[in-house]
């Protein structure tokens, strides 16, 4: 599995909003960007674009510009849902993606 895959990057995402869910913090929209994660920001947004649409995550707004692209609005607002949850909990690939990458602190330092 590559670092940049759909379910890597999604599972970094949902580990960390899990990690803000779990220490009563606000999602840091210096943290969830699409540098932290090592991709493009069409990746990036395009990625949480079908987190959202799955209900993994919610309270992120999608806002389109006139030259085509997206704005993310409400980043701080971005929380897990239990469907993000579950998802995390449940999915194989998850699971072996967590064995890659073993926690959440590896891969976003800015988390003490």
């Amino acid at each position: 599995m590559s670092n940049n895959d759909y379910f890597t990057i999604a599972y970094k995402i949902l580990s960390y909003l899990k990690y803000c869910y779990e220490n009563g913090q606000d999602a840091d929209p210096n943290i969830l960007k699409a540098d932290t994660f090592d991709i493009s920001q069409q990746q990036f947004i395009r990625t949480l674009q079908m987190l959202s649409d799955d209900g993994y995550i919610k309270g992120l707004t999608f806002l389109p510009v006139l030259d085509g692209g997206i704005l993310l609005g409400n980043r701080r607002s971005t929380v897990i849902t239990s469907d993000g949850l579950q998802y995390l909990a449940e999915n194989s690939m998850m699971q072996k993606a967590y064995r890659i990458f073993k926690e959440v602190r590896d891969w976003l330092p800015l988390i003490k």
